[in-house]
């Protein structure tokens, strides 16, 4: 064979990616369901004793001795399971939930070089109550071994290469990933009790992704032995997917292409009727009046002709893009299982570090998705679940407080909704949303005014939770309370041509509602001219489109204003903010056209020349040179081969924003004072750690080794912020805190408590001291500190 050893198990770990990623999910979902049970089934032991198995014996095929070790001892814990010689209690789950982790970290689905799994190995073999792991139980239909025969369970990487230049057919292995190697393993003589028997069908799989993507097969040469077969299928990369999707999508420029031609030869009928219809009222005197009269009927059945075949031609072309799109797009659809996954073990294990139980249903894995919607939604999704477990879902002893049963419900579904339309939507019966909370918490941020707070509708005031920089947590913390969170899932799901929107009830629970397109590829935009350019908005963004008359507009505290269906709005002149030069403007203009745009919680109503019309718009970008245009999100190219921009909504939401209510800058003494900060620290190490950290960053750094020393220098002199430990001596931070906000001179100084008390209960105390930051040393980051610390000054 011309491919080296190195090249072929190179090939073999693409491939035990996606088994280690199916064995994974097959552990992952069996633990959790066997921990709800009193007693596991005996199915779902099966099943990750199996998975347990597999995964070990496909580690050591690619030498990836610390995946087999772990496999092996969990195996062994399996085995005792199965044996019904073991009963798991509650350290024992999380002790196997802690080996999936550092087990997904090993195989490569995240980052785990340098981990060392022989803690968990040695904790996982006093479980099954042995230094080494016993032999595993041989599963069934495994075949036995010849009596006297030495135990060697997996083949060597030299047979594999042996077996491989063996196979008919396979006369040299590609290195490439998009075509799989080696030959076809003989189906099990049985389904695994807990998997039903399946039927092949034909599919193209991702790399990234172990479940099928549905769709056609892809087009390859005939198959070889080893591949033939009723269920063809070829492994492609997703990046030659994307690729293929992007031409198609492509397509959609000849289209309007055509389209315009065609607007163009319909124009230019009516000249040759014109032409026509002189040449019959002269009176032709001779030959060459008749020939040219002959020529112009001609002419007129040509071009008549010329417009149906070009017509015909058209909707051919405009079928065949639809089915072309349609086709690469369902290869890009993956069910929503696929998002869905990965939450109950991520609920599971927050609700742990929080003291809480929350039970998460989930329903609609079968909706199939555009990768690429699926992928962009899982920050936000992350986002909105931790909020839902962290500030949603009550303490048990809380809920049973308030007549609730003391596990939490949270319920994750998709759907389908009409209008090709998916609708993701998280419910929780937790506290609820204080609408009255968020009012304050806006006027504190100087988001609001206090007058404007009040005037709030209780829907507008929900809405200000997904402001950037507004949180109703009394306590920022690992898990929240930065006020990010909710202002980055409204732009993560704005970001893919979405809407969110919740309900809420206090005491009752909350509900978030996603609505989101099926796929990813064109979408509808409305063509408005400015001073001579050309632009096109995205039409889920236009909140409406109308002509006023000029003299409804008001002028209020130097800004325009109109009123629009009752309410004020906005109205901001479009070439103004882009700064474009003014074109020549007509007197006695008395309409304005006006287009009204919406996004993240804002209207404002942009005055244009004239709206073209709305269309169909292939967005691209605009290169790496110039990803960073203000207002700009890309190009498209209209059927006339004019490239034309397409404006970012939310970032010219953004610039009227700022342009109408921002912040007086600061003074320039204020901009040179350097912050002071008070760090409290008895450990030498962490003292000096901290000191550098924040040095670096431009504050001026103060160190006190206990609370009685911070306490004496903050009565000698002030402090913009304090960053204390916990546990010291003489008076530790909680009492320091609480002494700070004893005293109405410093009751506003902010206060981060970076300590190694972890429990909810320390949490809870760092609260009641009056702490405005709970960060746990385990969890330390510096970027962290600082960026909390920004946020208090």
């Amino acid at each position: 064979m011309k491919l080296s050893d190195q090249a072929f198990l190179e090939e073999l770990r693409r491939d035990f990616l996606l088994e280690a990623e199916e064995h994974l999910e097959t552990l992952v979902s069996g633990l959790l369901e066997a921990e709800k049970a009193p007693e596991p089934s005996e199915a779902v032991v099966e099943a990750v004793y199996r998975a347990a198995h597999s995964l070990k014996g496909a580690a050591q095929a690619v030498r990836m001795p610390e995946v087999a070790s772990l496999c092996q001892s969990m195996e062994s814990v399996f085995s005792r399971l199965k044996d019904r010689t073991l009963s798991l209690e509650r350290p024992d789950y999380d002790l196997l939930q802690r080996a999936l982790d550092l087990l997904s970290r090993l195989v490569g689905l995240s980052e785990g070089e340098g981990e060392n799994p022989s803690p968990l190995v040695n904790e996982l073999n006093r479980l099954a109550g042995s230094s080494g792991g016993p032999s595993p139980r041989r599963p069934s239909g495994e075949p036995r071994r010849p009596s006297g025969e030495p135990r060697r369970p997996y083949p060597t990487l030299d047979e594999l290469l042996r077996l491989a230049s063996e196979e008919e057919g396979v006369a040299e292995a590609p290195s490439s990933p998009s075509r799989e190697v080696g030959p076809e393993a003989p189906p099990p003589a049985s389904p695994p009790r807990n998997e039903p028997s399946r039927a092949p069908s034909p599919q193209v799989t991702s790399p990234r992704a172990s479940t099928p993507v549905a769709g056609p097969a892809a087009s390859v040469p005939p198959p070889s032995r080893a591949t033939r077969g009723a269920g063809e299928t070829i492994r492609i990369g997703v990046s030659k997917v994307d690729a293929l999707l992007l031409q198609a999508e492509e397509l959609v420029a000849v289209k309007l292409a055509l389209d315009e031609r065609l607007s163009d030869l319909r124009r230019l009928l009516p000249l040759s009727e014109t032409r026509k219809g002189r040449g019959r009222g002269k009176s032709v005197a001779s030959s060459s009046g008749g020939e040219e009269r002959a020529r112009l009927i001609a002419l007129d059945e040509g071009l008549r002709g010329l417009e149906k075949a070009m017509a015909a031609d058209r909707r051919q072309a405009e079928g065949l893009l639809r089915n072309l799109l349609e086709g690469a797009k369902g290869v890009l659809m993956l069910p929503a299982s696929t998002l869905l996954q990965g939450f109950p073990k991520m609920v599971r294990d927050l609700a742990r570090d929080l003291g809480k139980e929350v039970e998460l249903t989930l329903s609609g894995g079968e909706i199939e998705m555009d990768k690429r919607i699926l992928e962009g939604m899982k920050d936000p999704l992350i986002h909105l679940v931790r909020n839902a477990v962290d500030h949603g879902v009550e303490r048990p002893e809380g809920r049973r407080a308030l007549g609730k049963d003391s596990v939490g419900r949270l319920a994750l579904s998709v759907s389908h909704v009409e209008g090709g339309q998916a609708e993701i939507v998280l419910a929780d019966d937790g506290a609820g949303i204080d609408g009255e909370r968020l009012r304050r918490s806006a006027v504190k941020a100087a988001l609001l005014t206090e007058e404007e707070a009040l005037a709030l509708s209780d829907e507008a005031a929900l809405s200000l939770i997904f402001r950037s920089g507004l949180s109703t947590s009394p306590l920022i913390t690992d898990v929240s309370g930065r006020g990010l969170g909710m202002a980055i899932v409204q732009e993560g799901v704005e970001a893919l041509g979405g809407k969110i929107s919740l309900q809420s009830e206090r005491g009752r629970g909350t509900t978030f509602r996603i609505a989101l397109p099926l796929t990813l590829a064109t979408f509808r935009g409305v063509l408005v001219e400015e001073w001579d350019q050309v632009f096109v908005v995205p039409t889920s963004k236009v909140e409406r489109v109308a002509r006023i008359d000029g003299s409804l507009v008001r002028r209020v505290e130097g800004r325009e204003l109109i009123s629009l269906g009752g309410r004020p709005v906005a109205l901001v002149r479009l070439g103004s903010l882009l700064g474009l030069a003014p074109a020549e403007r007509r007197k006695g203009e008395e309409k304005l056209s006006v287009v009204v745009l919406s996004a993240s919680g804002l209207s404002v109503a942009f005055a244009v020349d004239r709206v073209v019309g709305e269309q169909e718009v292939l967005l691209k970008t605009l290169g790496r040179q110039l990803r960073h245009v203000p207002n700009v999100a890309g190009a498209t190219v209209l059927g006339s081969g004019r490239v034309v921009p397409v404006l970012n909504v939310k970032e010219l939401l953004e610039a009227v924003s700022r342009g109408g209510g921002a912040r007086p800058s600061p003074s320039e003494g204020e901009a040179e004072r350097r912050r002071s900060v008070l760090v409290v620290e008895d450990s030498i190490t962490s003292r000096a750690l901290i000191r550098n950290i924040l040095t670096s960053a431009g504050y001026d750094v103060e160190a006190a080794v206990d609370g009685q020393e911070a306490w004496e220098l903050l009565s000698d002199r002030s402090f913009d912020i304090v960053v204390s430990d916990v546990e010291m001596p003489r008076m530790n931070g909680f009492e320091l805190t609480a002494k700070i906000r004893g005293d109405a001179s410093m009751a506003d100084l902010p206060v981060v408590l970076v300590t190694s008390l972890d429990s909810p209960r320390d949490r809870e105390r760092g609260i009641d001291a009056g702490a405005d930051a709970y960060i746990v040393k385990s969890h330390f980051d510096q970027g962290n500190l600082i960026e909390v610390m920004g946020r208090l000054l």
